[in-house]
């Protein structure tokens, strides 16, 4: 089974006070998913206050790990515009491959630490453009959030709320959502869906911030 995972990941300012466990965290989601059954490819989109294209479609043993070159946190959180242009380039990437070599799953990860505060691209629009891909085109959708009510950010762009998670923003957080997102993304390769982020997910969070507070 052929799937495809872009990932918009935010490099706000805030990110800062986990940029380590960050960028470990994905690079470590990388390397398990190297070791899955199946092809798979993946695009990384990072976001502050702009919204660049960090690469695009790149076969998962190839993809290029986070390191502090091309991950640096700092500026504002534009959220709606990193979603939309995730979308933008995802449509762009699919469309260049022969029908045969489209995978079968299309899975959109977005893990931010704070709320839209810096788009140009109104709510109403990614809401939009989120519901019409998971309806025609069956694209599933994990949304992470900290320091914010995950569900309700998450269904505010179009996201089931089962498929969103409450991330403790710590390095133990931080490790854990990606582990969760990586078990996810491995179902998906394995059965065809990703599933919902389950009691094991959130229970991982909650102990990750009772380790943060002791």
């Amino acid at each position: 089974m052929e799937s495809h995972v872009t990932f918009v990941l935010d490099s706000s300012g805030s990110m800062s006070k986990i940029e380590d466990d960050t960028v470990g965290g994905f690079n470590t989601f990388l390397t398990d998913q190297q070791d899955e059954e199946g092809t798979a490819s993946v695009s990384l989109y990072d976001f502050n206050t702009h919204v660049d294209t960090v690469y695009d479609g790149q076969p998962i043993e190839e993809a290029p790990r986070l390191d502090d070159t091309n991950y640096t946190p700092g500026g504002s959180t534009a959220l709606y515009d990193a979603i939309a242009t995730a979308i933008k380039g995802t449509d762009t990437y699919l469309a260049s491959l022969d029908s045969e070599n489209r995978p079968e799953n299309v899975i959109l990860v977005i893990l931010t630490d704070g709320k839209e505060n810096a788009s140009e691209t109104p709510q109403q629009q990614i809401q939009e453009q989120v519901e019409y891909r998971r309806e025609e085109f069956e694209w599933e959708f994990l949304f992470i959030g900290a320091n914010q009510d995950a569900a309700l950010t998450a269904e505010s762009v179009g996201i089931d709320r089962d498929k969103s998670l409450d991330m403790d923003h710590s390095g133990e957080g931080t490790q854990a959502a990606y582990e969760s997102t990586s078990d996810r993304i491995s179902q998906a390769r394995q059965e065809g869906t990703t599933g919902e982020f389950n009691d094991v997910d959130r229970q991982r969070q909650q102990d990750a911030g009772k380790s943060d507070n002791s």
